[in-house]
């Protein structure tokens, strides 16, 4: 008898793993969803029923009779191979076993009711579901000659005439084939569309972040360009302002008494102030610092640079520094902030800068011997507010240790 074909599931499986593969003679046509819970033992008691109906000119009272105790051990079975299937998932060994005594209770039930080949061929549903591997064609070849067995009419039919038999098994065995190897192949086309639609969702992502990255690209260009534009503007306008005004004052200095003298010197220093200000934004704008260089190596630039211009003796360790230090750029800002501060408040003689690793991750040392202050009454800058903006934005933490007379120590401290 003729077994219908039940909608596969699609599979996860690569298509060139699919297609490299030889298409397998019996394939599991998987099923899901109550279908194949409830159509079996419906078959199995529609067969029942239509075997007493054919009483007195087919099968006997006495082997209807019969044919109930496999049709309720049958039933019984059926719901605990359900049960044990949602338990513990297909091909255990249990469920190996409970479906091999399925089928040698079938081969009775058959042999006592022919119509229950009706019954049988839920075989081909059945085999993917509770088996797997080679146990597969073996559920589906005892299917084959089950319902061939049916179908010819039972044992006795089957002896006398084993040629149709033979052929009625050949059939069943052509359908079953033929059945699987169109499951597999809509399965395999279902992966295959499947995997197209992830290649898709792939390059869409893909593409989503190239686009992101070109965004960001530009944004950091145009960044760039508006911190070198502000460079200049500051050094070519402010800047060389503040040198005009500072060498007039000099030369006005000289012509004056003590008094307008000491007001014209006031004038002056506040105008140097402004251009070291001044020459330390256009430094913090400027973003070579990083171009070609490691954060260390651009640090120790930095320091080296600043020791010169504020002649104070500057010492600069990276032993323990990492290869790549994380935050490069902010913590190159938080030590261009620290150091001017040092120039600004400290009066230091020695500034000893370190960069380091900690547990967490990297390390900044900022430390003078200058004259300190206290941290709870002296009130915070801009620049102190600046660090700490900077490090929380990425994670990491600024700690300011001084006191009157004893120097100051700026520790700033990035997660890796």
């Amino acid at each position: 008898m003729a077994a219908p074909s039940a909608p596969p599931s699609p599979r996860a499986a690569a298509p060139d793993v699919l297609a490299a593969s030889p298409a397998p003679l019996f394939t599991a046509p998987t099923t899901s969803g109550r279908f194949v819970v409830w159509l079996p033992p419906l078959l199995l008691l529609v067969s029942w029923l239509l075997g007493l109906m054919t009483v007195g000119f087919w099968l006997t009272a006495e082997q209807i009779t019969w044919a109930l105790v496999p049709t309720g051990v049958l039933l019984a079975l059926r719901a605990l191979l359900e049960a044990l299937l949602v338990r513990t998932g297909p091909d255990t060994v249990a469920l190996r076993a409970l479906y091999a005594l399925h089928l040698l209770i079938l081969v009775v039930l058959t042999a006592l009711n022919p119509l229950a080949s009706i019954y049988a061929f839920v075989g081909y549903l059945d085999g993917p579901r509770f088996v797997s591997g080679a146990a597969v064609p073996a559920v589906l070849v005892a299917t084959a000659f089950l319902s061939a067995l049916g179908q010819i009419g039972g044992p006795a039919s089957a002896v006398s005439v084993p040629l149709i038999y033979a052929g009625l098994v050949a059939v069943n065995l052509l359908i079953a084939g033929v059945m699987s190897y169109l499951s597999w192949e809509r399965e395999r086309t279902i992966a295959q569309r499947e995997e197209a639609l992830a290649e898709r969702d792939r390059t869409a992502q893909d593409n989503a972040r190239l686009q992101q990255e070109l965004v960001d690209r530009a944004h950091d260009r145009g960044v760039s360009a508006e911190r070198e534009r502000l460079s200049r503007e500051i050094h070519d306008t402010v800047a060389q302002g503040l040198v005009g005004v500072i060498r007039q004052l000099e030369t006005v200095g000289e012509e004056l008494g003590d008094a307008e003298g000491e007001r014209v010197r006031r004038a002056e220093e506040a105008a140097r102030d402004c251009l070291v200000e001044a020459r330390r934004a256009v430094e913090a704008l400027s973003p070579h610092q990083l171009d070609g260089a490691r954060a260390s190596e651009a640090l120790g630039g930095i320091v080296a640079r600043w020791a010169r211009t504020h002649r104070v003796v500057a010492t600069f360790d990276a032993d323990d520094a990492p290869a790549e230090v994380a935050h490069g750029p902010v913590m190159l800002r938080v030590a261009q902030e620290a150091l001017a501060n040092v120039a600004r408040h400290a009066g230091a003689g020695t500034v000893a800068v370190t960069l380091g690793s900690t547990d967490r991750g990297q390390l900044l040392r900022v430390q003078d011997d200058g004259r300190g202050f206290s941290p709870s009454t002296t009130v915070v800058g801009h620049g102190l507010q600046n660090m700490r903006e900077r490090l929380r934005e990425v994670g990491g933490t600024l700690t300011v240790t001084s006191a009157p007379g004893e120097g100051c120590t700026v520790s700033a401290e990035v997660p890796r």
